[in-house]
């Protein structure tokens, strides 16, 4: 409300935001000058004023604070890729392999603070192994700024109150009625006798569950809030970035710098994200899809300066970040020991099918699959040309199958040995050819999962032919002589060259 409306919320009186609930109406924040007159969080509205008669108050927007959060959480991936809410007032960044960017871990925390003073709010941070203790830290130390370091975690937490554990209230106060007030009294204390101080064994394990994922014994589940990144490069400017000739020469350096590392690990990128974050706090995002595994500096930079257009800069760019959101093992390739002369270089088609996928919109651009059916028709399908093809690529051993097949089958009439001859000759689009060979039948039934009822598909023997000219043929007889209800029809599916 201060950052949108400032005289919305004044100074020089108390304001108070409020929510109604099942214990009637009650106080969620305060401001300063309603805190100075002992104005607390959780109170009811009745009390506060009845104390304070001055006290302003407005309706709390709960819904508005949780977007103004998560959209705070996705401006932090400058410190790390992985980064998500905790709770109602606070975010956990996971900033393992960062820090060396910023000038050592301090560096980072003072630049982080001071970047979210400059937003009008009051941050506290701390640095730790663990999200319990780094949570524990920032909410209860008394420095705003702590760093734990490595194996020093245990020593930090144990002054802390009891409360840092995340802990529900009754449980906290269960544990001061028991005379454990601080962290630290927990670490001497055998288990057996903490269980059995508890009327309920569930209590119990809450208490030692969070101590041990403070402390790192027990793994902590994070699921962070956007999909993180295989790899990523950073790029930090000590300046504002604002020139659109700037903003393209930092992502071909940003692009070679990544292509080197995928190199290094013999790796391509199929999806890769350049984030630009903005000095209001704010971040604009545009993604490129690659038909093959890249790690080509000048073909990734040239897909990602094509969209650099649409992206805003704002007041400037503080950072960039280029991330490879997937990446697969890319085989090797034999380099060229001469010039082509003019022939096409290798992924030439592929780097084409990026460029028209990334234009056009990748579901714009299909490529054809193999299909698990027997049936002809549906043998294949078009997937986008961006998605990773199949995995299963090994070779089977089918029937031959003409080159071209008809968009459908077309009808065709016939003079065949019945009941299971090959055609002697038949006609097609008007034109009667003599058969020279033949070869078949090959029988396909239906699929008759797909099509139980009266209206299902009849059993279908193809034929491979040659006439007198020596064209080729695929055609087929639906239906059986003598066994079905309506004549077999035939019909010409394909044309072999």
């Amino acid at each position: 409300m201060r950052r949108a409306a400032p005289a919305s919320v004044p100074d020089d009186a108390a304001l108070a935001l409020v929510q109604s609930g099942s214990h009637g109406i009650r106080i969620t924040a305060v401001n300063a000058r309603a805190a100075a007159e002992g104005v607390r969080v959780g109170q009811a509205l009745a009390d506060a004023r009845a104390a304070l008669p001055s006290l302003l108050s407005r309706v709390s927007e709960p819904r508005r604070d949780r977007l103004a959060l998560l959209k705070l959480a996705r401006w932090c991936g400058r410190y790390g890729p992985g980064r998500h809410a905790d709770g109602e007032d606070g975010l956990w960044i996971d900033v393992t392999g960062v820090a060396h960017l910023y000038g050592g871990e301090a560096r980072l925390i003072e630049d982080l603070c001071a970047r979210l003073a400059r937003f009008r709010l009051t941050a506290r941070a701390a640095l730790a192994d663990t999200l319990g203790a780094a949570h524990a830290l920032a909410r209860f130390a008394p420095s705003p700024a702590t760093i734990a370091p490595p194996g020093e975690t245990e020593a930090r937490l144990a002054p802390l109150p009891v409360e840092a554990l995340r802990l529900a209230p009754e449980t906290v106060l269960l544990l001061k009625r028991l005379g454990l007030r601080r962290i630290g009294q927990l670490y001497a204390l055998p288990r057996a006798a903490l269980e059995r101080r508890f009327r309920s064994a569930d209590t119990a394990a809450a208490v030692l569950s969070r101590l041990d994922q403070a402390l790192g014994v027990a793994p902590e589940p994070r699921r962070p809030l956007a999909e993180p990144s295989a790899l990523f490069v950073e790029r930090p400017f000590a300046d504002p970035l604002v020139s659109a000739e700037g903003l393209e020469a930092e992502t071909a350096r940003l692009s070679e710098e990544l292509c080197a590392a995928l190199d290094a690990r013999n790796l391509g990128a199929r999806r890769v994200c350049l984030s630009l974050y903005r000095a209001d706090g704010s971040v604009a995002e545009t993604r490129a899809g690659l038909s093959f595994p890249c790690r080509t500096p000048e073909h990734l930079t040239a897909l990602l300066k094509e969209k650099l257009g649409s992206l805003d800069a704002g007041f400037g760019i503080d950072a960039l970040v280029l991330s490879a959101l997937h990446v697969e093992r890319r085989d090797a390739e034999q380099a060229a020991l001469g010039p082509r002369l003019g022939a096409a270089a290798p992924g030439d088609g592929a780097r084409l099918i990026d460029r028209l996928s990334n234009r056009l919109g990748a579901a714009r651009v299909m490529r054809l699959e193999p299909h698990a059916s027997h049936i002809p028709e549906r043998a294949e399908a078009a997937r986008p040309a961006l998605h990773a093809p199949p995995q299963d690529t090994a070779p089977r051993a089918v029937a031959s199958r003409p080159p071209f097949l008809l968009a459908r089958p077309e009808p065709i009439h016939v003079i065949a040995e019945v009941p299971e001859g090959p055609p002697a000759r038949f006609t097609w689009r008007r034109v009667e050819r003599r058969v020279a060979r033949a070869q078949g039948p090959e029988r396909i039934a239906p699929e008759w999962w797909r099509e139980i009822g009266a209206n299902a598909s009849r059993t279908r023997d193809y034929y491979r032919l040659e006439d007198e000219g020596g064209a080729g043929y695929w055609v087929f007889r639906e239906g059986l002589y003598g066994r079905d209800d309506e004549q077999p029809a035939w019909f010409l599916h394909g044309l072999f060259g």
